[in-house]
């Protein structure tokens, strides 16, 4: 089997599974805490060694203060080990939750009668219970409709709506299913269009807090229109972070039917399949994923396929075998990065989930199609003429030979000498058939593409001056990446010259 680094992007949810209970850099540096600050290094480290290459914050928990305790974390370690980690800030969005309950869960029949208060907060219990949302003047009763189904904590818990009172703020339903039901679970509703606004000012705090620790990425939770990505687009211009790039997520109904806009608005996509699968009927959600990726290949933008991926890997050592499938082919399609939630963020064996995942990706690339990536899709993606013509001739050098089952791959690594964003860009999307390292001297590069598939970066004070030592530069570029001697090409103004 042909051994080299893995060219599909894993994103890791950072949580008390890697970081520990470390709520704060106070909590963090505190000597009573240094087995769990050493546990949280090394945690670290091992995720980012098993294939990690951009951290997501999940910013609907845990205060900015832990957050910056998790970023601080990351960037010490991937400084330690010279590699360059992105950062993700995912924003909590317009989202609905169950309100307080009493004695913390509640068990509530099938059949049994439930009234859902959205204006007056109670504590709940097997019969009633308050919900609340991001801004707090939402009135749920507004957006649901006699017939209709409410979904608490992923779809475990159905009710069906039998009558609203929307100046009450009342919505009487019929549970489908036995249910426990606690405070903080997920609500969603199907098919609606939510009325409520699409930034709360926690998420206005919470991409103010991007601008200033320099973040790499905002996860835009349930943006539905172009017009709700710009409004994030305007922060970072405000704040001079034009670099910050907005990954879109998709997961509603409404933004489905806009799907075309929102790409072309966004830096990239997230297929967010998790709230996606139960705003939509769930056989459906393949086809979307299916098409989000090709769409993105077309228009020249990375995507993420995330969301229960591993799903078992929080309490089982082994996932099963429809996981392993499902990250197969979202890899074989053509995705850019595979991402992690649950599984790293608070689940059993979070490293174990990186470098399963990695595993798995670094298998479906070795029968992916390089020739339908050149000849099929690249043709098509809108990306400026003298970028395209780089990347293409990249890519045709790297075509896999041999058979189909086992193909050869003639090099390993492509060092890449260039500061042109859109040259980087084109190499990703034509999915060349080897790992990109670029050659550049401008800092704001390092962690600009951490999604991407196949790049990496390395840092040098002139570029100039690497191209002309570009032996020395190229061996000590993929110096961090390699784990078996493999060949090494340099790429320097439009010309091939092999590394020895």
């Amino acid at each position: 089997m042909v051994s080299y680094y893995k060219r599909t992007k894993i994103i890791a949810t950072l949580g008390p599974a890697i970081t520990q209970k470390l709520w704060d850099l106070d909590m963090l540096n505190n000597p009573k805490n240094a087995a769990s600050k050493k546990l949280a290094y090394q945690r670290m480290e091992e995720i980012i060694k098993s294939g990690v290459n951009c951290v997501r914050l999940n910013f609907s928990h845990g205060t900015h203060e832990e957050q910056i305790m998790r970023i601080t974390i990351a960037r010490e370690v991937a400084k330690k080990l010279k590699r360059n980690i992105s950062i993700m800030l995912d924003t909590k969005g317009p989202e609905i939750r169950v309100g307080k309950i009493e004695n913390d869960v509640q068990t509530i029949e099938m059949g049994a009668k439930v009234v859902i208060h959205t204006t007056t907060p109670i504590v709940g219990n097997n019969k009633e219970f308050y919900v609340i949302d991001s801004t707090g003047k939402y009135n749920m009763a507004n957006d649901v409709k006699v017939g209709g189904l409410i979904l608490v904590n992923d779809g475990k818990f159905q009710l069906r709506v039998d009558k609203v009172n929307a100046s009450s703020g009342l919505i009487y339903c019929t549970a489908l299913n036995k249910a426990d039901i606690s405070e903080k679970r997920r609500i969603n509703l199907p098919n609606a269009t939510y009325s409520m606004p699409f930034m709360s000012e926690k998420d206005r705090a919470d991409v103010q807090f991007a601008c200033d620790h320099n973040l790499d990425y905002i996860a835009a939770s349930f943006a539905n229109s172009k017009e709700n990505v710009e409004e994030i687009r305007k922060i970072l211009k405000k704040n001079k972070n034009k670099h910050i790039q907005i990954i879109s997520k998709i997961e509603t109904t409404h933004a489905i039917n806009n799907i075309d806009e929102i790409i072309e608005a966004s830096d990239g996509i997230m297929v967010a399949r998790g709230d996606l699968g139960l705003e939509i009927p769930y056989y459906d959600v393949p086809y979307w994923e299916k098409y989000m990726i090709r769409k993105c290949r077309y228009i020249g933008k990375p995507v993420i396929v995330a969301t229960q991926m591993l799903d078992s890997l929080e309490r089982n050592i082994q996932p099963t075998r429809a996981e392993v499938t499902d990250v197969f082919f979202a890899v074989e399609r053509g995705t850019d990065s595979t991402m992690l939630s649950g599984e790293s963020a608070q689940g059993l064996f979070p490293v174990r989930a990186v470098s399963t995942m990695a595993e798995i990706d670094v298998k479906s690339e070795l029968l992916f199609d390089y020739n339908r990536a050149l000849t099929f899709y690249f043709p098509k993606a809108k990306l400026p003429a003298k970028a395209k013509a780089v990347a293409k001739k990249i890519a045709t050098k790297l075509l896999p030979y041999g058979s189909d089952v086992a193909p050869s791959f003639p090099y390993e690594f492509v060092t890449l000498f260039t500061n042109d964003v859109n040259t980087i860009k084109a190499v990703s999307n034509i999915r060349p058939a080897a790992t990109i390292v670029v050659i550049t001297d401008k800092k704001e590069l390092l962690t600009a593409f951490g999604i991407n598939y196949a790049i990496q970066t390395y840092f040098v004070n002139n570029l100039t001056k690497a191209k002309k030592d570009y032996n020395k530069i190229s061996k000590l570029a993929v110096k961090g990446f390699k784990q078996k001697p493999g060949k090494t090409i340099a790429f320097i103004d439009n010309k091939f010259k092999i590394v020895k």
